[in-house]
């Protein structure tokens, strides 16, 4: 799998700016709210596992590998308390290449599909002298799926329809927000979301049900305005 984002990129960026540590400009406080938008992307951890049968004899011995997917992403925070914030991931959806992994066909494209990941988190904000407020969060995730398309490739194999099912699972989160100004912020934070998956692929000889843990680590870097 690529991972070409990694946290460091993150770090990197943050530790280049000129921290003005010993201020603290416009805090958020309770009844503001902090609107993000930025990049997203999302790194699959995945793995796969037939529940019954083979997808069809040629594709014995294979599991499914999902790709990574930069996207525009958008939170809205509610701040309840001084330091805790009800927050909402959003984003543009999320296309991702599927791959068979593993055996002879190794490689192999399988298709694509789209989802979208809304996320709700309860956060704490921590309390700082400085332009620097981090945050932990938990939450919930919900992952829709869509526009399933098999590959040529995956047709010749006999593959003739893929079908991924809704998720539902927990969710973690670090980030941190650093103030500019009274108003303007830069954020970054990095999550990690349980989506587990059944997908179904309908082949010549009948059909699989194949389990898919995507589990993904999702890196944002995001301006932000708090009102």
């Amino acid at each position: 799998m690529n991972r070409l984002y990694p946290p460091a990129l993150v770090a990197a960026t943050l530790a280049s700016l000129p921290l003005p540590l010993f201020a603290q400009p416009g805090a958020a406080e309770a009844g503001d709210w902090i609107l993000r938008g930025g990049l997203t992307y999302v790194a699959p951890n995945d793995h796969t596992s037939s529940r019954n049968g083979e997808l069809a004899p040629a594709l014995a011995g294979t599991d499914v590998a999902v790709s990574s997917e930069p996207q525009f992403g958008v939170t809205a925070a509610y701040l309840l308390t001084d330091n805790l914030a009800v927050e909402l991931l959003a984003a543009t959806p999320f296309e991702h290449d599927l791959t068979l992994a593993g055996g002879a066909l190794d490689g192999v494209p399988l298709g694509d599909i789209k989802h979208l990941p809304p996320t709700l988190s309860l956060q704490y904000r921590f309390d700082t002298e400085s332009a620097i407020t981090p945050y932990v969060g938990l939450g919930l995730n919900y992952t829709f799926f869509f526009s399933e398309d098999v590959s040529d490739q995956a047709r010749a194999l006999s593959v003739q329809h893929i079908k991924l099912d809704d998720s539902f699972g927990p969710a973690a989160q670090v980030g941190l927000d650093y103030a500019l100004t009274d108003h303007w912020l830069i954020s970054a934070d990095v999550r990690y979301l349980h989506i587990q998956t059944t997908a179904e692929l309908r082949t010549a000889t009948g059909t699989t049900h194949v389990d898919v843990d995507i589990d993904p680590w999702v890196y944002t870097l995001a301006a932000g305005y708090h009102f």
